[in-house]
């Protein structure tokens, strides 16, 4: 890991930092989030691609991991292609109030999920599925981490949902898969949290929440806060 941690640090344009990364340890992919003011950028580096289609990621594959040897000169062009452009993004005060939010309810044991459709669930990662078109649609809940069926709530709010989905688009989520057809949403602590150090706060997530998406996420939390009493 430590050769490849170089490798990618060496290959980064001027000005751009790796802020954070994550690793698949099931897979071998890793996920680098690289900061260069103003925009953000996931990169991912794996020996296949995504089992997502439409992820907002720089996917460099390189099948002869980890040996690394000519890395750098494809990752060098690729940090700098219309592809990386395409993928960076800014991180909005919306993005903020739901990195709060996210955090908030993780120290609550609570997570949003999922529900997958039997065919989905039972092909899981061994076909492409588009992420807009096939999981965008899905059920939302917000639930019990450690037990879904102590806890289930409905969240109807397309507008959330697009938010969220375009977080795990990003690796802010990254998913976790349960029984009953349910994907698990959980925060990539580590990484928010680096992100919300550099752009802080600027009022309540509640406010920014309420104002944007309207109340109704927020009463689901207050009817889990009740039921865990």
């Amino acid at each position: 890991m430590e050769n490849l941690t170089n490798v990618v640090a060496a290959s980064l344009p001027r000005g751009m930092r790796i802020a954070g990364i994550n690793i698949a340890h099931t897979s071998g992919s890793t996920y680098w989030l690289l900061y260069q003011q103003p925009d953000w950028l996931t990169l991912r580096l794996a020996t296949h691609v995504h089992w997502l289609n439409g992820v907002q990621q720089l996917q460099v594959i390189w099948p002869d991991m980890p040996n690394v040897t000519g890395l750098k000169p494809v990752l060098t062009q690729a940090l700098v292609s219309p592809a990386a452009h395409q993928a960076a993004f800014t991180f909005t005060s919306v993005d903020i109030a739901i990195a709060n939010m996210l955090l908030w309810a993780a120290s609550r044991k609570l997570v949003f999920m999922l529900r997958l459709t039997p065919a989905m669930a039972s092909a899981h990662k061994h076909r492409q599925f588009d992420l807009h078109q096939d999981l965008e649609p899905l059920p939302l809940f917000l639930g019990d981490r450690n037990n879904s069926n102590d806890l289930l709530l409905p969240v109807a709010d397309q507008h959330l949902q697009h938010h969220l989905i375009q977080f795990y688009s990003r690796n802010l989520l990254f998913t976790q898969f349960s029984g009953h057809h349910l994907i698990k949403l959980l925060p990539t602590a580590q990484w928010l949290q680096t992100m919300l150090a550099i752009v802080p706060l600027t009022r309540a997530w509640p406010i920014t929440v309420a104002t944007t998406f309207g109340t109704q996420v927020l009463e689901v939390f207050h009817q889990a806060r009740l039921r865990h009493r």
